[in-house]
């Protein structure tokens, strides 16, 4: 009998853990922590960490390239402080 073990699941092109709801498993590997402390923080298990670990690293060209999208599209709508302080004046002379 074979049996595959896995602890990710995807639903519309979207990792999740499985045993954990909608934790992104893109979440559990965005950081500079240990596999105990991304353990601890997320009230995971380590299999559930090396396989969403896992997951990014057969990923990883993919889930970067979508990563740097969604922040060039935060940079391209962001407004600078002095946009920012003149929309709010603009709004108070009104």
């Amino acid at each position: 009998m074979v049996q595959l073990i896995n602890h990710i699941i995807i639903e519309n092109n979207i990792a999740y853990i499985a045993e954990r709801g909608h934790l992104k498993a893109e979440m559990v590997v965005d950081g500079d922590y240990t596999v105990e402390e991304t353990m601890e923080q997320y009230d995971l298990s380590a299999s559930q960490v090396y396989s969403a670990l896992a997951y990014y690293y057969d990923n990883q060209t993919a889930l970067d390239e979508s990563h740097e999208q969604k922040w060039a599209t935060i940079r391209n709508n962001a407004l600078n402080a002095d946009e920012y302080l003149q929309k709010l004046k603009a709004r108070g002379e009104k």
